[in-house]
This record gives C-alpha cells, sequence and structure tokens, in this order.
C-alpha cells in the first residue's frame, strides 16, 4: 500500500517542483522533439497499462496452477506486484513530466488515465486473498 501512496506523492512532489522550484519555467519548445514526447508518451501508456492490469491477473492465475511451495509462491506474487505499480508510476510520472515540459494536455490526460486504471490495483488484503488463496 506504502508503494501504491508513493506513486501519487512522487507525481504532486513533480508537479510542485515544476509550479514553484527550480523546474520552473523549464520547457521544450522544439516540434519535433515534442512529436517524439507524446508518441513515446502514448505508446508507454498504450503498453504498460494493459500489462499491468491484464498481464498480472494472467500471471497471478498461472502461478496458482504452479506446484510452488507456498513461500516461492507469495515472493513471486510480490515481485510482480511491485513491477505492475513500477508500471503505473512510469505511465502516472511520465505524464506529469510530459505535462509541464510540452505544456500540452497530453500528459495530464496520460497520468490521469494511469491513476484511474491504478485503482484498479489497490494492494489491499481483500484483494490479495481474493486472487492467490493466501489470506
Amino acid at each position: 500500500m506504502i508503494g501504491w501512496i508513493a506513486i501519487y506523492v512522487i507525481a504532486g512532489v513533480t508537479a510542485l517542483l515544476f509550479e514553484f522550484g527550480p523546474l520552473k519555467g523549464f520547457a521544450v519548445s522544439e516540434a519535433k522533439v515534442i512529436y517524439i514526447l507524446e508518441v513515446v508518451g502514448v505508446l508507454a501508456s498504450l503498453a504498460l497499462i494493459p500489462l499491468a492490469l491484464r498481464g498480472f491477473k494472467k500471471m497471478v492465475d498461472r502461478l496458482d496452477e504452479k506446484n510452488y511451495p507456498e513461500e516461492k509462491k507469495e515472493r513471486i506474487y510480490m515481485t510482480c506486484s511491485w513491477l505492475r505499480l513500477a508500471a503505473f508510476f512510469v505511465v502516472i510520472e511520465f505524464g506529469v513530466v510530459l505535462y509541464y515540459l510540452i505544456n500540452d494536455t497530453i500528459g495530464l490526460y496520460i497520468a490521469v488515465i494511469g491513476a484511474i486504471n491504478s485503482l484498479f490495483a489497490i494492494p489491499t488484503k481483500a484483494g490479495i486473498g481474493q486472487e492467490t488463496g493466501f489470506y
């Protein structure tokens, strides 16, 4: 849960750095660079969000079918949970940075889409129990 909350705290700190801190006024003005950043942002969100949601679910289903000891299943599950949170972090953080770098709302859209989708991945004991049967 701390990792999930940290995604939003770091995104907030990044926004504050661009609004009031040393990154204030830092922007990209070259048209080709702006286009490349927009494409990378959209493609990253299109690749990482489905991977974080659907790919994680498929991994949990396959993990349940394996005959691993419970400790190994739990370790693998936690590793993949952190990778899923990292995918949401990359999408949200890149969206916030993109919003301030190019001064366009596409970065804000990417960050909001990542944030809304991360709500489907809130790590709770009930959710872990439902997905794995550990609790």
